[in-house]
């Protein structure tokens, strides 16, 4: 599908937007099972599917900042996917909080799917490397005390959570409650999802090319390089797979 007008009234059926908004963890839960991937917010030009966008409803009434009951859901939604395992949650496509499917998840995850995962993973920085050792001696921390206690100044560690959510590593797992705005909490995603002994590497990008496909209606290489940062002789193979 190439025409861009086709393709735009495609992906408004296939993204649940010619529906009426969900407003359900249940109905958030099955959108991610079945686009597998999607922003929480997607902004005004929609690259991906978002949860905001999806469940956006009009009818409600706002505060002056935008702020309403349904964007209230989604918030909620995001926090408890993840620790009830049913979608992962970090920065991931184009850097942006992103919800992964459990399935999608696994497809993409390149490690052995041991809970110390980060040893091994080439060029991850100190402050990455620091963050995943605390995450596994202290088990889920919240991001307020981790960057109370790393060392490292605010901007260093907010760099080595978008590291190590890009390369999978860790997931959002709720919420915890303190002074001020609530603290996101993070775990290694080896603790939340069944990631060890998964298959083939060609056959996983095999399945996340298809499930990628199967949401976006498109998977040429170069939106597979962008959306998962592979190298371009992955990407081929994996997009060469599909026909």
């Amino acid at each position: 599908m190439t025409d861009t007008t086709d393709l735009t009234e495609a992906r408004l059926e296939r993204w649940w937007l010619n529906r009426p908004p969900i407003r359900t963890l249940d109905e958030a839960r099955a959108y991610v099972e079945d686009l597998h991937l999607c922003l929480l917010f997607g902004g005004a030009q929609a690259r991906y599917p978002s949860l905001r966008e999806v469940s956006r409803d009009d009818s409600v009434e706002r505060e002056p900042s935008g702020w309403g009951a349904d964007i209230e859901a989604m918030w909620t939604w995001k926090d408890e996917l993840p620790v009830r395992g049913e979608a992962w949650l970090g920065r991931y496509l184009s850097g942006k909080q992103t919800l992964l499917s459990p399935a999608l998840l696994a497809d993409l995850y390149d490690w052995p799917g041991d809970d110390d995962d980060f040893a091994a993973v080439p060029d991850l920085s100190p402050a990455s490397r620091k963050l995943a050792s605390h995450l596994l001696d202290e088990g889920p921390t919240s991001t307020r005390v981790l960057r109370s206690v790393l060392g490292f100044a605010p901007k260093t560690v907010d760099k080595a959570i978008a590291e190590l959510g890009r390369c999978l590593l860790i997931t959002n797992f709720g919420v915890e409650s303190g002074p001020g705005w609530d603290s996101c909490v993070l775990e290694l995603s080896t603790r939340v999802f069944p990631l060890a002994s998964l298959g083939p590497r060609a056959d996983r990008d095999a399945a996340a090319a298809a499930r990628f496909a199967g949401t976006m209606l498109v998977a040429r290489p170069i939106d597979l390089r962008r959306a998962f940062a592979w190298p371009a002789d992955r990407a081929a193979a994996a997009a060469g797979s599909l026909t």
